[in-house]
């Protein structure tokens, strides 16, 4: 007998290993994907590694993101911790009152808090706030003249629509800070510049419609506002552009389960089962028939709040193209591009018929995001000039003994070579110093110089208008 259960030990024990060894290396059993980020571990075996310990902690941190079972076992242990403390292990999500989820950013923009991470003091922030309003002001102005009507977009703050289910004295208070979505719109108006403030409209809206605004769970706005925001978008596009594009009608509300955007933040917890039972409310938008409307191209750079925007809008009806650039890194909706440091920025800007730089209020406190300072150097000065620049700085640190020093030392401590080191010290250079080597936009008028390569792209465009009228 003991013999018998031996060998079904021994057998079962070398099958528990064989399954876990194919599952690690092959994935045979599919798991469900964990949501959040996981920094990739590259493996490189060499003497060098070996010999310094560093390729047995690169093997240590890659077992430790792809052991058997991974995604399984995680959820099981946040699924017990869950059950058995009602905690969690995601320490950037907080817990409101009646389990509403916030994340930390939340609670640093409701407590004046957030601004300390991009400025030092209030005043700082005004600052740079001051500055972009003028930048935004001028990239629209100019771009006018082209017909791309410029706007910018203000989307909804969860913590400033539901305060009352916020966490109690989280102790984030800051006084002296500025709050962007306050500041902005004031500003524009001021200056005339085109924005749609859908975090007022949110506010105008909050117990008066019979549909969620935001679910406990989700960072974003809900899809059924977002969808029901189409109407809204779309009429205020036709406003400040005089086109006219098709318009939406809406069907029937229905209940359906959650989509990710409604409980993103629950879902960061991967947990096995959901913290709440229940279906959601939806809605579909179609386009009005309409055979006058014309078939625009709508550029827009923004954040994740993006998606919804877009997602119940039916805009390869209403649009014909929709590039959207996320954070003005990742471009989507372009089979063509996948990163904006591919895309001619200055052909972009003057073939579509709208720009939109749309921000929630925790990203707005940097409305700039490189893309505007980047568009008003293409649009003003001619192909070359700021690799020019960056070449006169290259030539100032080779001058420059102690700073050439400095770049070398640096170009080791990084691995890379003396060529790079440099190149990055001078993108570093310009970009704190924009104003001293682009004086023409940043000046108190809007820049009158013109990048000739302009007009090859206006004929172009007049070209598509036409085609897609």
């Amino acid at each position: 007998m003991n013999n018998k259960l031996n060998k079904v030990l021994f057998v079962s024990t070398i099958a528990l290993f064989v399954i876990m060894l194919v599952q690690t290396l092959f994935h045979p059993i599919p798991m469900k994907e964990l949501k959040g980020e996981t920094n990739p571990v590259e493996v490189q075996f060499n003497f060098e590694n070996y010999s310094t310990n560093i390729f047995q902690q690169q093997v240590n941190d890659y077992l430790n993101i792809h052991f058997c079972f991974r995604e399984f076992l995680i959820r099981l242990y946040n699924q017990y911790v869950w059950d058995c403390y009602h905690k969690t292990e995601n320490q950037g999500v907080f817990f409101g009152k009646d389990n509403w989820l916030f994340f930390y950013e939340h609670l640093l923009d409701q407590y004046e808090s957030l601004t300390y991470k991009y400025a030092n003091s209030g005043e700082e922030m005004t600052a740079i706030f001051e500055r972009d309003a003028k930048l935004t002001y001028y990239l629209q102005e100019i771009l006018k003249e082209y017909e791309t009507a410029v706007f910018v977009g203000i989307a909804p703050s969860k913590n400033e629509l539901f305060p009352e289910y916020l966490p109690e004295n989280p102790g984030l208070n800051r006084p002296g800070g500025v709050w962007s979505d306050q500041f902005y719109p004031k500003k524009f108006d001021k200056l005339g510049i085109n924005y749609i403030d859908f975090n007022a409209i949110f506010k105008s809206l909050k117990g008066k419609v019979d549909y969620p605004l935001f679910n406990k769970a989700g960072s974003h706005y809900s899809v059924i506002a977002a969808t029901y925001l189409s109407d809204t978008l779309i009429r205020y596009m036709e406003a400040i552009s005089g086109l006219n594009l098709l318009n939406v009608e809406y069907d029937e509300p229905y209940y359906d389960k959650a989509t990710d955007i409604d409980r993103d933040m629950e879902d960061l917890f991967n947990l096995i089962r959901p913290i709440e039972h229940a279906d959601y409310l939806y809605v579909n938008a179609r386009t009005i028939p309409d055979n006058t409307a014309v078939h625009p191209r709508w550029l827009s750079i923004g954040d994740s709040f993006f998606w919804n925007l877009i997602g119940g809008l039916p805009h390869k009806e209403i649009f014909s193209e929709t590039p959207f650039w996320y954070y003005n890194k990742e471009v989507h909706f372009d089979s063509e591009h996948h990163y904006t440091d591919e895309v001619d920025l200055l052909e972009e800007l003057i073939k579509s018929d709208f720009v939109l730089l749309y921000w929630c209020p925790i990203n707005l406190y940097c409305l700039e995001h490189n893309f505007l300072i980047k568009s008003l150097i293409s649009l003003c000065y001619e192909d070359g000039y700021e690799q020019k620049v960056k070449s006169n700085i290259i030539n100032t640190i080779k001058s420059n003994p102690e700073w050439y020093a400095s770049v070398v030392q640096k170009s080791k401590e990084d691995n890379i070579s003396i060529e790079e080191a440099l190149d990055q010290n001078a993108e570093y250079t310009m970009t704190e110093h924009y104003e001293e080597y682009f004086p023409e936009i940043f000046g108190d008028e809007v820049p009158t110089i013109r990048n000739s390569r302009i007009k090859q792209f206006v004929a172009a465009k007049q070209k598509s208008q036409q085609i897609n009228k």
